[in-house]
């Protein structure tokens, strides 16, 4: 087994772990924490959310500009056995907030910094995901040739694993920064933000996986070479 090899089946068993791990195990250390002044409920929409002009005979209401973000939530508890519930057609369900959409006002928006986070990011996806095109239509092309057990073949895979790698690396870099953020800017009542890892997990077992081929691959074009120089 070539030292490659060892590497990336190791990174592999590493990287499924890791992923299981995430999954099933969950840690926090939040508690109650409360403040008078924060209340969330269901109310009329402030000014900055919704522009209304009177007309003869009534209102006219204008949405406004709004930048929302999906967020994982988690609430820190509550005294007194309380919750919140939902009541219809005379069933009663408890009601846990795990993930919201926040709107704030492009108005209100002082900071920029996760604009130029999700930006880069899709900036740097588009590029790998055009270097990844262009390696599988030079793979295909190696196979219709009949170019199976040859060094570009495998440097091929290589390469396409290392970039699935890190476009999953990538995503999952600027989700956490992008929510260690909201973290220190947006305070939610009775809920905080927190991490979740959302990345599609395939990216990096499949880019990994591509590795693992690669190296075989070569293993089995020295196997080919060595049963020639036999023969």
């Amino acid at each position: 087994m070539t030292k490659k090899l060892k590497i990336y089946s190791t990174l592999f068993v590493v990287a499924l772990i890791v992923l299981v791990m995430s999954d099933t195990f969950h840690y926090s250390s939040m508690g109650w924490s409360p403040a008078p002044d924060n209340k969330m409920e269901f109310a009329e929409l402030p000014s900055e959310f919704e522009k209304r002009d009177s007309i003869p005979g009534g209102v006219v209401s204008t949405g406004v500009p709004l930048i929302s973000y999906d967020v994982n939530v988690q609430s820190w508890g509550r005294p007194d056995h309380k919750a919140l519930l939902s009541t219809a057609q005379g069933q009663t369900y408890r009601v846990d907030m795990r993930k919201i959409r926040i709107s704030i006002p492009a108005s209100r928006t002082g900071s920029k910094v996760p604009l130029y986070f999700i930006a880069s990011s899709a900036i740097f996806a588009i590029i790998v995901c055009l270097w990844i095109l262009w390696l599988v239509i030079k793979f295909i092309r190696s196979i219709r040739r009949g170019e199976i057990f040859v060094t570009k073949v495998a440097k091929y895979l290589e390469i396409t694993g290392i970039l699935l790698s890190l476009l999953y690396l990538n995503a999952l870099i600027v989700s956490y920064f992008i929510t260690q953020y909201f973290i220190a800017n947006i305070h939610l009542a009775d809920h905080s933000i927190v991490f979740k890892n959302e990345c599609n997990s395939m990216f990096i077992l499949t880019g990994l996986g591509l590795m693992i081929i690669s190296q075989i691959i070569l293993m089995g074009k020295d196997l080919k070479e060595e049963q020639a120089l036999t023969i």
